[in-house]
């Protein structure tokens, strides 16, 4: 197995990976392919559990997050999007500055979108309102943004970074037995790359103390699990995380049933970037040592038949 850090610089020796701002990464070369690989795999999985595939917006609004609480529980990593206005002398005095980066940047108006934490906020907030009459489960990809300071990392944590999520919202039941056959099939993929991982109980970084409770009861509740890869060190990584968030975006977002209860909720989450790191890790930086994951297709074609 070689370290991150050994991987991080193999990759920029061979032009593979540059980074344009801390935790904003590039990459091109064969790289590329096998991101490219572990993205249909999990596509795959995904279309296992559903075939309701969204494209989400690319940006989140304030209005959402705020229903969703995002404020009290992690506003550190907010992330938002700006522009310029549309005054002609702003814009001339931009053009003509002998530093038009710098004097574009002083002059961004205030924001009016997030760019989105993760993908689920979108899917709770296109539910708002309404009853759920039979368990809907959908899945996403898209590019997310958190911002982490000094704890950024290349292919580990990301200031962006790409996340597929599948979301299920429905009965306690139904949101169980989705969380359930996701571990089960996330083991195959798991087994068809080639890394050894554990899953472990795990809380989120509440940040207000008015939220921090809600991490003690997610252990307590075992409410969260993480898929965790280990560096030859032993310092972990969560590849992978399962989610059951009870009633509460039943709750924040007036999602029902048909019994008038709020719905219950729960989504698996993947960070695409993170799968390629422990990919590479474990089998190299060279292309005749990586994993072929065509054999996924087949053995979770075997287990949606085995689901019917």
């Amino acid at each position: 197995m070689l370290s991150p850090e050994e991987v991080i610089r193999q990759l920029r020796e061979r032009g593979s990976l540059w980074e344009v701002a801390p935790g904003v990464s590039g990459l091109k070369g064969p790289v590329v392919s096998l991101l490219r690989e572990i993205e249909a795999a999990l596509a795959d999985l995904a279309r296992a559990e559903t075939s309701n595939e969204w494209v989400t917006p690319a940006g989140v609004s304030f209005e959402t997050l705020e229903r969703a609480q995002y404020f009290a529980s992690f506003p550190q990593w907010l992330t938002a999007a700006s522009h310029l206005s549309g005054d002609e002398a702003a814009l001339q005095h931009i053009a003509a500055s002998a530093s038009p980066g710098a004097a574009a940047r002083s002059s961004l108006e205030p924001a009016d979108v997030v760019l989105p934490p993760a993908v689920c906020y979108n899917t709770y907030a296109a539910h708002a309102d309404s009853v759920i009459a039979a368990p809907v489960v959908m899945t996403a990809q898209g590019t997310c943004w958190r911002y982490e300071g000094g704890r950024l990392a290349q292919l580990e944590r990301g200031w962006a970074f790409t996340m597929r999520e599948i979301v299920c919202l429905g009965a306690q039941s139904d949101v169980k037995e989705f969380l359930d056959r996701s571990v089960e099939r996330v083991s195959t993929l798991e087994r068809v790359l080639g890394i050894n991982c554990e899953m472990v109980a795990a809380s989120d970084p509440f940040f207000a103390p008015n939220a921090r409770g809600r991490a003690a009861l997610q252990r307590i509740k075992g409410l969260k699990h993480e898929l965790v890869f280990r560096f030859p060190d032993g310092r972990p990584l969560a590849i992978a995380s399962f989610n059951d968030h009870e009633l509460f975006f039943g709750d924040a977002f007036k999602i029902s049933l048909p019994d008038g209860s709020p719905a219950w909720s729960g989504c698996v989450a993947f960070g695409l970037e993170r799968w390629l790191m422990a990919v590479l890790v474990t089998h190299g930086v060279e292309p005749s040592g990586w994993p072929v994951t065509l054999s996924l297709n087949a053995e979770l074609a075997q287990a949606r038949g085995s689901d019917k």
